[in-house]
């Protein structure tokens, strides 16, 4: 084993050394034409250049054509656009939004340019396009999901997150709950706060909405705080603001408590910590109550 490692580096010297000759060898005699004719090697070196330089031009003209005719090649034309993602929109109707001509060859397409112009939609929050070969397109589309409708200068749908996306027409369904007074609170729905205040107010309104009250109306009162308008019951319910879990609790007692006798109260209070205060119809003032602990009268 040592003998034919021995005679393996032995080999591997003489190539080597062999190498360094030929390249010592091919040195020598390109400065030796040098010494004897001063103006070859210049000359060479320019014819070589030459040839070189055209070798290339035509491989990368032949490079070229053939990147051209796969580019254009009917195989890649796209037959297929799949449109996912999508309950109310149609996915026809995006199609022709994105300009598609069903011709047009799948590496030509420019998806982001795509997907600017299928976010105009105003029920497309957000889309993503993606090729996948030979010859297919497809539409990952986020809808707008709202939550609410915002009463402004005209009536805006808005989502969970407290946007207004997009300005009913007759076609849109009106089954959320309004939200109103947003100019009498100084709320801007382009400003986040305003938008974060507007999300916490939906999120309140549909945890009673669970509770089968169903609301009409949230309304945001000048001072602060919102009131809620139910749709089974005939008095509106003072919520104010923050503490939305115990705000909670204590509605869903009264609900259960006076279940029933909607008839009989004018409005109901919440706001107050541990407490829920009914305006009776008629002239009795109102009634404080202690949530889960029976009734006071006032009045």
């Amino acid at each position: 084993m040592a003998e034919a490692r021995s005679r393996f580096r032995q080999a591997g010297r003489r190539a080597a050394g062999r190498l360094a000759a030929a390249c010592a060898a091919a040195l020598l005699g390109w400065f030796a034409l040098g010494w004897w004719y001063p103006g070859a090697v210049p000359e060479a070196y320019g014819r070589g250049r030459t040839l070189v330089e055209q070798a290339a031009g035509r491989v990368q003209a032949a490079a070229g054509g053939a990147l051209a005719y796969v580019l254009d090649h009917p195989y890649f034309a796209i037959r297929e656009v799949r449109v996912l993602g999508v309950e109310r929109l149609k996915g026809t109707d995006l199609v022709v939004m994105s300009g598609l001509d069903p011709h047009t060859v799948i590496w030509r397409i420019d998806p982001a340019r795509i997907e600017e112009r299928v976010r105009r939609h105003p029920w497309v929050k957000d889309v993503k396009v993606r090729r996948e070969l030979p010859a297919r397109l497809v539409f990952h589309v986020e809808e707008w999901v709202p939550a609410g409708i915002a009463a402004m200068e005209q009536l805006y749908y808005v989502d969970e997150d407290g946007v207004l996306f997009k300005a009913l027409d007759e076609e849109d369904s009106v089954d959320f709950p309004f939200v109103t007074g947003l100019r009498s609170a100084e709320l801007r729905p382009q400003d986040p706060g305003a938008q974060k205040k507007l999300s916490q107010a939906l999120a309140f309104a549909r945890a009673v909405e669970r509770t089968a009250l169903g609301l009409s109306e949230v309304r945001f009162q000048p001072g602060g705080g919102i009131v809620l308008y139910p749709v089974s019951y005939p008095a509106p319910f003072h919520v104010g603001w923050g503490d939305w879990d115990h705000k909670l609790a204590r509605l869903r007692w009264f609900v259960q408590e006076f279940r029933g006798q909607q008839v009989r109260f004018k409005a109901v209070d919440v706001s107050f910590r541990g407490q829920v205060i009914a305006r009776p119809r008629g002239k009795r003032g109102p009634r404080n109550m202690t949530a889960g602990r029976g009734t006071k009268s006032h009045g």
